[in-house]
C-alpha cells in the first residue's frame, strides 16, 4: 500500500491502466451498420431544451435520423501484477475504477487478500454505477470469457434485481472480490454496439425466453413506472398517463415493487414498452417481443437516446416524444402520447 501511494505521489497524475498492458487483441473489429430512424411526431426535435450530461448532441441527432452508424471495436487486454482494492484496480502508478465506491487507502473491516493467478474482469464502471448499464453492459460482458474461465466481479451499487436476473440469464453471480493480488488480469473494452455485442444480446434474450412463461397472451403493451427512483425525472402527471394507457390495454408495472422473475414474466413478448427515459427500461430489453417498439417519454431538459442504441442492434424500433417542462419535472399530454402511439402502430402495420 505504501509503495503504491509513493508511486502515485511521484507521478502526480495516474496514467491510463490500459497503457500498461502486456498484450492486446481484437475480439470484433470496428464496423458500420445501417440503423432506422426514430419514430416521432413532427416538431419533436424543436422541443428539446437540453441533453443528459452523458450524451452528446451530434450523436443524438444521428440516432434520431438513422442511417449509417460507426461502431468501435471490442478488445481484450492482459494486465500483469495488478492489485484490486475495493472499487479500484492498481498497477504501479496507474489506477482505474471499474467498481462502485470511493477510493480508500485502508479498507475498514477489509477481508483477507486473495491471490488470483488468472482471471477475467466482468464488471464495467458503467454497470457498477447504473442499473440500466448493468443490464446493457455487464450482462453481455459476462459472456466474453471462454466457458470455465475464472471470472471476477467487483463492488457495485446494491441492485435489488441483480441476483435474480443473473440466475435467470445463467450468468456468474458470486461474491464481489474486495481485495486481491492478481498475476494475470484480462479486462475488456466493450462499450460498442457492434455485431459481437448484438450476438450476446440475442443469447441473453434466448436464455430468458426459454426460462420464463407468461400466463396468457401479451396485451397492448407495458408501462414501466419510474416515479422518483434514480436521478429525478419526474413525470408529474404520471397517474393521468397510466389511466390513458390502461384504457388501451396496457399493463402498468412498478419495477421497484416487483421481483425480477415477475417483471420478466409480465413483460414477456410485450409489443410496446412505454416509459420515462431511464434505467427502468432495461427491465424489458431481454423480455420484450423481438419486434417490440420502445416508446420513450423524454424530459425536455434531459433528452437521451441511449436505448435506441440497443433497439437498433436487436431489430426493434424506438419512438419518442418530448414533454413539457414543469415545476418538479415534466408533463406529457395524453393527446400527444395517443398521437405518437397511432403513428407507432401505423409504422408497425407497414412492416408486418
Amino acid at each position: 500500500m505504501l509503495a503504491r501511494m509513493a508511486r502515485r505521489m511521484v507521478c502526480r497524475s495516474a496514467p491510463d491502466i490500459r497503457s500498461l498492458t502486456s498484450k492486446n487483441w481484437t475480439l470484433c473489429p470496428a464496423e458500420e451498420a445501417w440503423t432506422p430512424p426514430a419514430i416521432h411526431l413532427p416538431g419533436e426535435v424543436d422541443r428539446i431544451r437540453g441533453l443528459s450530461p452523458w450524451r452528446e448532441r451530434n450523436s443524438e441527432m444521428g440516432l434520431i435520423a438513422g442511417g449509417r452508424i460507426s461502431h468501435a471495436a471490442s478488445q481484450a487486454h492482459l494486465l500483469e501484477n495488478v492489485e484490486l482494492v475495493g472499487a479500484w484496480l492498481y498497477k504501479g502508478a496507474a489506477a482505474a475504477q471499474p467498481g462502485y465506491g470511493k477510493r480508500e487507502w485502508l479498507l475498514r473491516n477489509a477481508p483477507p487478500v486473495q491471490r488470483l493467478v488468472e482471471t477475467h474482469l466482468i464488471t464495467a464502471s458503467t454497470g457498477s454505477h447504473f442499473f440500466g448499464c448493468l443490464m446493457l453492459d455487464d450482462y453481455p460482458l459476462a459472456l466474453l470469457p471462454e466457458a470455465g474461465a475464472h471470472c471476477t466481479l467487483m463492488l457495485t451499487q446494491g441492485y435489488p434485481h441483480d441476483m435474480a436476473y443473473r440466475q435467470m440469464l445463467g450468468l456468474a453471480h458470486g461474491t464481489p472480490v474486495e481485495r486481491a493480488r492478481i498475476d494475470k488480469l484480462i479486462l475488456y473494452t466493450d462499450f460498442a454496439q457492434n455485431s459481437l455485442k448484438a450476438s450476446r444480446y440475442e443469447t441473453l434474450r434466448a436464455r430468458l425466453h426459454r426460462g420464463v412463461q407468461r400466463p396468457g397472451l401479451p396485451g397492448a403493451g407495458v408501462y414501466l413506472r419510474r416515479g422518483r427512483t434514480g436521478e429525478l425525472r419526474l413525470l408529474e402527471n404520471e397517474a393521468q398517463i397510466e389511466r390513458t394507457l390502461e384504457k388501451l390495454g396496457f399493463e402498468i408495472l412498478d419495477p421497484m415493487a416487483l421481483g425480477a422473475e415477475e417483471i420478466a414474466c409480465r413483460t414477456l413478448d410485450a409489443p410496446l414498452v412505454v416509459a420515462v427515459e431511464g434505467s427502468q427500461l432495461s427491465h424489458a430489453i431481454y423480455s420484450a417481443s423481438p419486434d417490440a417498439v420502445f416508446v420513450v417519454l423524454q424530459p425536455p431538459a434531459r433528452f437521451a437516446m441511449a436505448y435506441k442504441e440497443y433497439t437498433d442492434r436487436v431489430g426493434m424500433r424506438f419512438a419518442f416524444l418530448v414533454g413539457e417542462q414543469a415545476e418538479e419535472g415534466f408533463t406529457v399530454s395524453p393527446d400527444h402520447l395517443l398521437r405518437l402511439l397511432d403513428l407507432v402502430n401505423t409504422v408497425r402495420s407497414k412492416t408486418t
